[in-house]
């Protein structure tokens, strides 16, 4: 089963040091899950494409293959939606809403499944007015957002960076850290703050950002492609010296998914 290898996430980090960060007890070794992203991207067409749209079956299949397969006997413990899961306006409430036709069941309902085999069950979020994909974005919904998160039982949050000036960034990712830290209910946090400061490196203080995030994105996204993967290798390798000191427990530099199995990326390169 190629294709769900090729998007098992590990977050592949560099070494280990022993400064605290956000004080939410979790990533005390780097999370290890899926992620649906490389592969199925913002696909919502499930009548063109039933098996490989975002959809709840889509995430139930692939947390039950985790399990067939062993893969979280040896730490690979979520599955996480990406982008397009909800509908396009938030409700009356200026609540996110689950679209109803690709999500049924709701969130919630989702999370318990993925509980139910032992596993976390993670989501997307941006913190601009809009996601990348143009659904409802998190700024100025914080505490409403991380509410809503954690009443379905969300274990792990991505936000994402699309749509919001980055003059705002220093202050809108500590915000929702602090709310979902507000909420009572552990969620790891992933930040994509640093990947959108990538052309203004002053503005980047690592020490600051792992008092906020328990991970975060640096570099751009990847692809599958082995330019793509070499680029991220070679920015790692550039920039060690000053990621090394600033991540361990608790915080991570995340260099961004495996992309093994995924077409254009051979066997050859899966295994460099």
């Amino acid at each position: 089963m190629r294709l769900f290898l090729a998007h098992l996430l590990l977050v592949l980090l560099l070494l280990i040091s022993s400064t605290t960060c956000l004080d939410n007890g979790l990533a005390r070794t780097p999370p290890m899950g899926w992620m649906s992203w490389t592969a199925f991207y913002c696909e919502t067409d499930c009548n063109k494409h039933p098996d490989g749209c975002i959809n709840e079956d889509l995430y139930k299949a692939m947390a039950d293959q985790i399990v067939i397969d062993g893969y979280n006997l040896v730490g690979y413990k979520s599955v996480h939606i990406d982008d397009c899961w909800s509908e396009m306006e938030r409700d009356a409430n200026g609540v996110l809403v689950a679209n109803k036709t690709r999500f049924p069941s709701g969130m919630k309902k989702l999370a318990k499944y993925m509980h139910r085999l032992g596993l976390n069950f993670g989501i997307y979020e941006d913190y601009g007015t809009k996601t990348c994909a143009g659904y409802p974005g998190s700024y100025k919904h914080e505490k409403v957002d991380a509410e809503t998160f954690a009443a379905w039982d969300v274990d792990y949050l991505k936000l994402d960076g699309c749509n919001i000036d980055e003059d705002l960034m220093p202050i809108g990712y500590p915000l929702m850290g602090k709310e979902l830290n507000a909420t009572g209910r552990p969620i790891m946090y992933s930040c994509s703050w640093p990947a959108y400061l990538i052309n203004h490196p002053e503005k980047v203080d690592y020490n600051v950002i792992g008092k906020h995030c328990n991970t975060w994105r640096n570099f751009d996204d990847i692809n599958s492609s082995w330019k793509s993967i070499v680029s991220i290798i070679s920015y790692y390798d550039k920039n060690q010296d000053k990621h090394i000191p600033t991540h361990g427990p608790g915080k991570w530099h995340d260099p961004d998914m495996l992309v093994i199995g995924n077409k254009g990326i051979t066997d050859a390169m899966a295994i460099s």
